[in-house]
C-alpha cells in the first residue's frame, strides 16, 4: 500500500515539475508579445510578484497575486491577475483552476488564448492528447492569426503523434506551417516532424486531410419550455460583453444565449427539465474544451 502511494506521489511530483517548466517558459513567451491592455497599477504589481518569485519569496508573491485577483477593477486586469497567479502557482491544481476560471469568467481577456494553450499543454503532460486537442483547437478557431495560433497548430500535430497517427500529424503540420511557425524551439520541433512526414505515404496523408462535409440542416434552436436548469458558461457586468461572448459560442455550435436584464449578464446554454440532463450536456461541452457549471433557472 505504501509503495503504491509513493509511486503516485512520484508521478505527481514529475508532472508538477514539467508543468512548472512549461508554465514559466510559456509565460515568458507571452510577456514578449504585445502587452495586454491592463492598468499600469496591475502591470507594476505583477512585476513585483514575479520579482518576489525570482528572489525565492514565493509565499509573498502568492499573497500579492491573491490580492490582485480580489481587487481587479476590470476584465482585463482580472484576466492578467489570474493568468500570472496560475503561471507562478506551486501546485498543478491551483494553476489549472485559475486558467479555467479565466476562460469562463473573462474569455474576452487578451490572456484567453494563453490560458487555453496552458490547459492543452497540461493535458498533454498528463498523456491525454484528445482532451488537449480540444483546447488547442479552440485557440485556432477563436483566435485566428494570434500569437498563440502557430503554437497551438504545432501542438495539435504533436497530439496526433502521441496517438501514433502520423498522417493526421502531417496534415496538422501543414496548417502550422501556413500559420507561420516562429523561430526557436518550435521551429526545430516542426522541422523534426517534417522529416518524419517525408517518410509517410502521401496517399495516407491525402486521406487524412479529407474534411467531412458540413451538415446542410441547421440545428434546432433551444426553447425554454419547462426547463428548470441550464449550463452557465460565463457572466459579465455589461450586456455588450455578454452578447459578444454568446456570439462567439454560437459560432462554435453552442446554443448560447444571454440571460438577465441587469448585471451580471449570464451566458448560458440549453434548457433542461432535470439536473441530470443538464449535467450530461455539461459533460459534452467539457469534451469540447468548454467549461461551466449547472445553474437553476429562476422562475
Amino acid at each position: 500500500m505504501m509503495r503504491r502511494v509513493s509511486q503516485r506521489a512520484s508521478r505527481c511530483a514529475v508532472l508538477g515539475a514539467a508543468l512548472a517548466a512549461v508554465s514559466i517558459a510559456g509565460a515568458g513567451d507571452a510577456q514578449a508579445q504585445a502587452a495586454p491592455a491592463v492598468s499600469a497599477a496591475m502591470d507594476r504589481a505583477i512585476s513585483r510578484a514575479r520579482a518576489l518569485v525570482d528572489s525565492g519569496s514565493g509565499s509573498d508573491a502568492r499573497n500579492v497575486l491573491d490580492s490582485l485577483v480580489g481587487a481587479a477593477a476590470n476584465a482585463n486586469d482580472l484576466g492578467e491577475a489570474l493568468f500570472w497567479r496560475a503561471a507562478l502557482a506551486e501546485r498543478i491544481g491551483d494553476a489549472e483552476r485559475d486558467w479555467k476560471r479565466l476562460i469562463i469568467e473573462v474569455p474576452l481577456s487578451p490572456r484567453g488564448s494563453d490560458a487555453l494553450v496552458r490547459l492543452g499543454e497540461l493535458e498533454m503532460l498528463r498523456g491525454h492528447p484528445v482532451e488537449a486537442r480540444t483546447y488547442f483547437s479552440r485557440v485556432v478557431r477563436e483566435y485566428p492569426g494570434g500569437a498563440a495560433t502557430a503554437r497551438s497548430q504545432l501542438w495539435i500535430a504533436k497530439s496526433y503523434v502521441a496517438q501514433r497517427d502520423l498522417p493526421r500529424a502531417c496534415v496538422a503540420l501543414v496548417d502550422a506551417a501556413a500559420t507561420g511557425v516562429p523561430e526557436g524551439e518550435l521551429r526545430l520541433q516542426a522541422e523534426e516532424l517534417g522529416r518524419q512526414c517525408a517518410t509517410v505515404d502521401k496517399a495516407l496523408i491525402a486521406k487524412a486531410s479529407e474534411v467531412p462535409a458540413k451538415p446542410t440542416t441547421k440545428p434546432t434552436a433551444a426553447v425554454p419550455g419547462n426547463g428548470k436548469f441550464s449550463v452557465q458558461l460565463a457572466a459579465y457586468d455589461t450586456r455588450a460583453e455578454a452578447d459578444a461572448s454568446a456570439k462567439r459560442m454560437v459560432s462554435r455550435g453552442i446554443d448560447a444565449r444571454v440571460d438577465g436584464d441587469v448585471k451580471p449578464f449570464r451566458v448560458r446554454a440549453g434548457y433542461y427539465e432535470t439536473r441530470a440532463a443538464a449535467s450530461a450536456a455539461l459533460a459534452t461541452l467539457k469534451k469540447r474544451g468548454q467549461t461551466g457549471f449547472i445553474a437553476e433557472i429562476a422562475k
